[in-house]
């Protein structure tokens, strides 16, 4: 009886890991992933086929650290411009002062009651800068600048289950619609370019920590920063997407114990 257990809860414990899948996500707060409202990916997604692959399935695009950081760099694949990133997976642009939104998979890892689960830990969301052109060695390098912390998940008994429920949340588990598919259900992130950053390619490093026993997951990519919403405007243009601003799911629509009652259609493309 002990080991038919055991058996059963593998497959959620494995699969709690993630990755950033779209690095610049036109709807904040959102319920579920639509590629059509991505503009930008992350480093080598095209290799990976992360626009068209199931939400939640990331294969060897999934990168975590371990103990000898002389062997597992920091990213999945070293920095290459000319071939990381493709007409159908771009690289992101931003301007100074925008707020960018950021979609992961939940992969089994959230704490919700409505479906019985309390205990999921979170432990750490940094966003990183990195100073230079070269990737860093390791999470620990000087050349990492944190320029965020996306804040940790409420999780454990201490908290009631009212706010347990409640949506949007910091953290890794903003997935309001995890319980609906724990395994591939998307969450989003949010974080803010720092306004005194100085305009160029810049490279961005997502680091979260699931638990203190686990090692960091990371995911890097590139982006060209633009000192104004007018010229990163004129960059998107020029390559074919869309310049409209992101929009919060949750101030457009008038959500009601988790459902949508004012029936407005949100139209991408």
């Amino acid at each position: 009886m002990k080991l038919y257990f055991v058996l059963l809860v593998l497959p959620a414990l494995s699969a709690a890991h993630s990755w950033i899948v779209c690095t610049d996500y036109l709807e904040n707060n959102g319920w579920y992933w639509d590629q059509a409202k991505c503009r930008a990916w992350p480093r080598n997604a095209g290799k990976y086929n992360l626009r068209y692959r199931q939400f939640g399935t990331g294969g060897r695009f999934v990168h975590r650290l371990d103990n000898h950081p002389e062997e597992l760099p920091l990213c999945n694949d070293p920095r290459d411009d000319v071939t990381s990133y493709t007409e159908s997976h771009p690289m992101a642009a931003y301007y100074l002062g925008q707020t960018v939104s950021l979609t992961h998979p939940i992969n089994n890892h959230a704490t919700d009651p409505r479906c019985g689960i309390r205990n999921r830990m979170d432990t750490e969301n940094l966003m990183f800068l990195v100073d230079g052109d070269e990737d860093p060695c390791c999470i620990d390098s000087d050349k990492l600048i944190q320029i965020m912390d996306m804040g940790v998940s409420p999780y454990a008994s201490r908290y009631g289950d009212d706010f347990l429920m409640t949506y949007p949340k910091v953290g890794f588990q903003n997935a309001p619609k995890f319980c609906e598919d724990p395994e591939d259900a998307m969450g989003t992130y949010n974080f803010t370019i720092p306004v005194d950053m100085k305009p160029g390619r810049h490279t961005f490093i997502w680091k979260w920590i699931r638990t203190p026993t686990v090692n960091p997951f990371t995911t890097c990519w590139e982006a060209d920063v633009f000192a104004t919403k007018a010229e990163r405007d004129a960059h998107y243009l020029a390559t074919g997407r869309s310049t409209e601003d992101m929009w919060d799911f949750y101030q457009i629509h008038n959500i009601v114990d988790g459902v949508i009652m004012d029936g407005n259609d949100i139209i991408t493309g």
